[in-house]
């Protein structure tokens, strides 16, 4: 079935892979879908990856199912929920970067989230926290395959804003939370501040909670979203995690967000659906860990683990975030891969999951790869060898396997960003750092590299050639 709005016209595996689940994905099935994003969480904020704070929850989730160790994210909130959603590339949504506030942003309502992929399946659809992909009318989760909503249409800072001195409400808005459902339009509820920010994911724990609850006893499957506002400033975490760890905010935060993940998977449990639920936990992006020459920061936190670099950067502390998928009898427990894989791959591989493969647009490029095979063990290696880093309009980077291409970096989140006059290539197998240049330490001997590296960019130019991208806040109605 052609979804409703298409217009007319490798890197090694850490430990091997138990026999592959027989038999294939009945189309007949439909399990529920639960998708868990954390905001700024770095690839060393879980115990299991060698954080010093304990995440026992994440921790025994990740046991339980396929943990990713390359798994790769945009360089920002926004681009990174835009990919999940569409699958495509956030430079062609205009989603490629968090827009100021004033600027036009959101994604066209002519894109095909996987939200409306599922509803079109049957599925009843909810998103409860952080949606950060359209501030105004029309490009609400509500307007884009979510049948219901509640929580915040721009960034988690947003809070701070009416705690400056300097705030003016007669030329600002005052943020606040929305509500909605579809077929209409989203409405303010209460107003959001830091004291409101600091409740929030338990608020989206709660409401996610009892949509799993009242739609575990219906006959038909469920996708329900949770964006998280924690690891995202202004600092501070409910009032029952304050000063819990003895070691500050960003310690406390990730006590509540363990707390938080481990209340949802046991209503999963007590609803008698987890068996019949695949269960997705990323992040949006590395932790913002990497202050800059000049930037005072009130408060320093995240481990983006070995990795260089963090939010907003090119390097892989900015691109990877932890990342684990579970469904029990399906997708094999105990597999820990460090095999490229994407937020882009989540919408063509979810469709394939439950065997709704027709309703990939067909009539736009989709940069998603399935991955449906790799995650139920019926192969040992990803389809993906290549990711691309755009930060905003610019590719930074590209990796390929084992090798990392950068074309420009930044070192933190407010750094000056730097261009060279030959290409950074690094070794991120054996050189986690990106701290041993190849190109000029070994006499240009890896300048082959870029045989596979141009052929993926001049491939990508040729698509946006054919497809043009669309612009931030273009109302984009199709291609002709």
């Amino acid at each position: 079935m052609i979804p409703r709005r298409i217009s007319a016209i490798c890197m090694f595996a850490l430990v091997v892979f138990p026999m592959a689940i027989p038999g294939p994905v009945i189309a007949a099935e439909h399990p529920n879908i639960v998708y868990m994003l954390v905001d700024n969480w770095g690839s060393g904020d879980i115990s299991i990856q060698g954080g010093t704070v304990q995440t026992p929850n994440i921790d025994q989730f990740a046991r339980s199912g396929f943990r990713f160790t390359n798994f790769n994210v945009q360089n920002q909130c926004t681009p990174t929920r835009s990919a999940i959603m569409t699958g495509r590339l956030p430079i062609r949504s205009g989603t490629q970067k968090v827009a100021a506030p004033g600027e036009p942003d959101g994604m066209a309502p002519w894109e095909y989230t996987i939200a409306e992929l599922l509803y079109d399946a049957g599925y009843a659809t909810a998103l409860y926290g952080k949606w950060h992909l359209g501030s105004r009318p029309g490009r609400m989760p509500n307007d884009q395959g979510f049948g219901e909503w509640w929580g915040i249409n721009e960034g988690s800072n947003a809070a701070a804003y009416t705690s400056t001195p300097q705030f003016d409400p007669e030329v600002a808005d005052v943020p606040h939370f929305w509500t909605g459902v579809r077929g209409q339009p989203s409405t303010t509820t209460d107003v959001y501040d830091k004291p409101a920010k600091a409740s929030m994911d338990s608020k989206s724990t709660a409401k996610a909670i009892r949509f799993i609850q009242a739609r575990s006893r219906s006959d038909s499957p469920f996708f329900v979203y949770v964006g998280f506002t924690h690891f995202h400033p202004p600092w501070g975490v409910h009032s029952d995690f304050d000063n819990r760890s003895g070691a500050g905010v960003y310690a406390d935060t990730k006590l509540e967000v363990d707390h938080n993940v481990g209340q949802i998977l046991d209503a999963i449990k007590t609803a008698g659906a987890a068996d019949n639920t695949i269960v997705i936990l990323t992040g949006d992006n590395g932790a913002a860990n990497y202050p800059s020459p000049g930037l005072v920061t009130g408060e320093v936190g995240g481990s983006n683990g070995q990795w260089r670099g963090g939010l907003s950067t090119a390097y892989e502390g900015g691109m990877r975030t932890p990342a684990m998928i579970r469904w029990p009898g399906r997708i094999p427990e105990a597999v820990v891969s460090d095999e490229i894989i994407a937020d882009l791959d989540w919408l063509p591989t979810i469709a394939h999951l439950i065997g709704q493969e027709k309703r990939i647009p067909t009539d736009r490029p989709i940069d998603g790869i399935d991955q449906s095979d790799f995650m139920l063990g019926r192969k040992p290696k990803s389809n993906r060898e290549h990711v691309v880093t755009y930060v905003g309009d610019t590719v930074f980077a590209v990796k390929w396997r084992s090798m990392k291409v950068h074309f420009a970096a930044a070192e933190g989140t407010h750094s000056v960003v730097h261009t060279f006059t030959f290409p950074q290539v690094f070794d991120i197998k054996e050189d986690p750092k990106e701290s041993f240049e190849l190109w000029g330490n070994e006499g240009y001997a890896h300048a082959w590299v870029m045989q596979p590296v141009s052929k993926i960019l001049t491939d990508l130019k040729k698509s946006m050639g054919k497809y043009q991208n669309i612009q931030p806040g273009q109302d984009f109605r199709g291609y002709q």
